[in-house]
């Protein structure tokens, strides 16, 4: 094609395909799907958050930062994407071609928050707190405190009834946010817990960290400890929404699906040629997504 042509650079008169998608380059830090569109919200460390389509897995929208961002949540409407980034959180609104920012809020390089089932509210982390506001207020609804180190995992409750957190002091505490108190807690300080989900009916929670096993902790003591094996850590924890599967991601690049009810047994997929940096699953328990560094 003979490039001296003017014509072909107009707008219309587009006459070039997009080879590949434009992936992030650099870790991707943040990943959340919503549940009333089959879109996907990603950010990362290259100071991007690009919105893809898994069902036709293309790129929707593409917006780069002037800051680092690292956490994403997205709510479940598909309309507003939550993100931290270094110097604020903001609450953004998510147009056909554009990622606006709504409200900011005073919270530096949030690196864990997190949407309701429901959307109505959200929890971000801030140092060893988790704060839960409002969507539509953006009103401080309470403050989660108990934590002695930085806070890096919050996970809802189907119900949004109750908040788990797992900190990096060894901490994994259940909340109501009935009266924003401590529900149940697990300690062993010289773990490190990377990642804490909960069953749909709050009453397992499934942890993971710098120790190598699995726990599945019930009513404030462990219920049941597997060894993760190979020498592998596990990064990141997904439960599907029926509570029937769960699914790690471990610091080698692979993903593995353990079978219920637990016994230790897991299928593995060599995924990534890095550490898994997060994991999600979508509403209709159809996909599993997984990011990388």
């Amino acid at each position: 094609l003979t490039l001296s042509n003017a014509d072909i650079l107009k707008a219309d008169e587009m006459n070039f395909d997009l080879l590949a998608h434009p992936l992030h380059h650099g870790a991707i830090s943040g990943l959340d799907a919503c549940v009333r569109k089959p879109l996907v919200a990603t950010c990362g460390l290259d100071r991007s958050v690009r919105v893809w389509n898994y069902v036709e897995r293309d790129v929707e929208v593409v917006k780069t930062f002037s800051e680092e961002c690292f956490s994403i949540s997205f709510h479940p409407s598909g309309l507003h994407v939550l993100a931290g980034f270094a110097d604020k959180l903001r609450l953004m609104n998510l147009l056909m071609d554009d990622i606006r920012t709504y409200r900011e809020f005073a919270i530096k390089a949030c690196r864990e928050c997190r949407f309701s089932s429901g959307g109505q509210a959200f929890a971000a982390v801030n140092g060893n707190t988790v704060q839960v506001y409002s969507t539509y207020t953006s009103e401080n609804l309470g403050n989660l405190r108990g934590h002695s180190s930085k806070v890096r995992s919050v996970a809802w409750a189907a119900d949004d009834t109750r908040i788990v957190s797992a900190g990096a002091d060894g901490a994994v505490y259940e909340w109501t946010l009935r009266d924003y108190k401590r529900a149940s807690e697990y300690v062993l300080k010289s773990c490190s817990y990377s990642c804490a989900v909960t069953t749909p009916d709050a009453r397992s929670i499934f942890a993971a960290g710098s120790d190598g096993k699995l726990k599945e902790i019930v009513d404030s003591a462990v219920a049941k400890e597997f060894d993760a094996g190979s020498g592998a850590v596990i990064t990141q924890l997904a439960l599907s929404h029926s509570g029937r599967m769960l699914f790690a991601g471990t610091d080698a690049g692979t993903v593995r699906l353990y079978r219920f009810p637990l016994t230790g047994d897991y299928a593995e997929v060599r995924a990534h040629a890095g550490p898994v940096t997060r994991l999600c699953v979508t509403v209709d328990d159809g996909a599993l997504l997984s990011a990388g560094a």
